[in-house]
């Protein structure tokens, strides 16, 4: 990791991120491998090296945050403080740098009780913070939060954290906090990693069908590649399942044939009316529609397949449909990703 970048550990329950967490922690041992914090091999079974937690200069924010109920804001973090063996002259300057730290300055005499969950969370970090750790563990950092809550304060973590500048990891299983909040996300499954990169990365270049289906919402199926033309960097593809044919754009190289193609809700365009633009244009039968307010969910028929289209009622591309009634249906070459067939296992969300 770079210093000051955020990671986040994003799966399903039961992958193995909070295992990972807690033993880079030194809460739990591990079995082989090695772990390093800056540059310092802290645990290693081979060589017989396990550092305790309490020696590892580690920041750790719990699901619960753990504030003492009976001390104050400024109390939480001077016996914190206290304990990690600051001399006295030295507490209130680290407690006060470290409140303005996450601008709860003035709220330093107030009781967790009296405080929000987002103010709560801020405790957290500052006791966690003050006495400046080489890294900084989050495990589910806001999985207490309402579901209003937790989308704006996501994206004050991030800014918090990188005007902190420690290094973080964080465990989530929410893709969306894992997204808004990391600058690198790494994606488990069955104690593996299946794949790491940027948010965007991970989400427009899924490698398997794990990855696809977990990250964002999905439709997959099955594919056989019938030409590919280098020059222009694209092929024709089959979909037996839907009766159709449709041409893809690729970057890099294309797997063998057959595979997976993955075709995302919310990259298909819908139309009752036949478009101008005629590449990829395919008929449908709407099944039937999901309203959910800011979208609809369309449950299409094409040939023997069922897809799921995601439309937004203002979309230049969309208008609405009705059940039973026949739409055109729109696959932006860019927008039909072929994936390997050999994959994981698809987890249920």
């Amino acid at each position: 990791m770079e210093e000051g970048e955020i990671v986040a550990l994003l799966g399903p329950s039961g992958c193995g991120k909070t295992t990972t967490l807690r033993a880079i922690a030194g809460l739990d041992e591990i079995n082989e491998g090695e772990i390093i914090l800056d540059g310092q091999i802290v645990t290693s079974k081979a060589k017989n090296i396990f550092v305790p937690t309490e020696k590892r200069r580690l920041g750790l924010v719990f699901q619960s945050y753990a504030l003492w109920p009976h001390m104050t804001v400024k109390q939480n973090i001077k016996y914190c403080l206290a304990n990690k063996g600051f001399k006295k002259s030295e507490i209130p300057k680290l407690v006060q740098e470290s409140l303005d730290m996450v601008g709860l300055a003035g709220l330093e005499d107030r009781y967790p009780s009296q405080l929000s969950g987002g103010q709560q969370q801020r405790v957290a970090l500052a006791r966690s913070t003050s006495y400046h750790p080489k890294v900084l563990l989050l495990d589910e950092p806001l999985s207490n939060l309402d579901l209003k809550v937790r989308e704006r304060v996501r994206g004050e973590l991030r800014l918090l954290l990188k005007r902190i500048g420690i290094t973080t990891v964080f465990v989530t299983h929410d893709q969306d906090e894992a997204f808004v909040i990391s600058d690198r996300s790494i994606l488990m499954n069955n104690g593996k990693i299946v794949q790491e990169g940027t948010p965007s990365e991970i989400y427009s270049e899924p490698h398997n069908e794990f990855v696809a289906d977990f990250i964002g919402h999905a439709n997959i199926l099955n594919a056989n590649i019938l030409e590919v033309s280098e020059s222009t960097h694209t092929a024709k593809i089959s979909l037996p399942d839907a009766s159709v044919e449709l041409t893809c754009e690729y970057d890099g190289t294309l797997p063998s044939s057959p595979c997976l193609v993955i075709l995302r809700y919310n990259e298909i365009g819908l139309s009752v009316k036949k478009p101008l633009q005629t590449d990829n244009l395919v008929r449908a039968q709407v099944i039937s529609r999901e309203y959910r307010g800011s979208v609809t969910d369309h449950k299409v028929k094409m040939g023997n397949a069922q897809l799921v289209v995601t439309t937004h009622k203002y979309c230049a591309s969309s208008d609405a449909s009705t059940e039973n009634e026949w739409v055109y249906l729109r696959f932006p070459p860019h927008a039909i990703k072929p994936i390997p067939l050999e994959t994981a296992t698809i987890v249920s969300r």
